[in-house]
């Protein structure tokens, strides 16, 4: 592997933890897994059953 591949998969890896941690500290406050605000979404009940 040469530094330019090694670069880019570096980026690609820091990128995916980034969004990993992000969706994980989002389900643990409670706001669910998608990113739609869930207050006027169809599937309110599916997503926040004990709301």
């Amino acid at each position: 592997m040469n530094a330019p591949t090694i670069i880019a998969l570096s980026i690609v890896v820091i990128a995916f933890v980034f969004v990993l941690v992000n969706e994980i500290r989002k389900r643990k406050s409670g706001k669910g897994g998608c990113s739609c605000g869930c207050s006027d979404c169809a599937m309110k009940g599916v997503c926040h059953k004990d709301q």
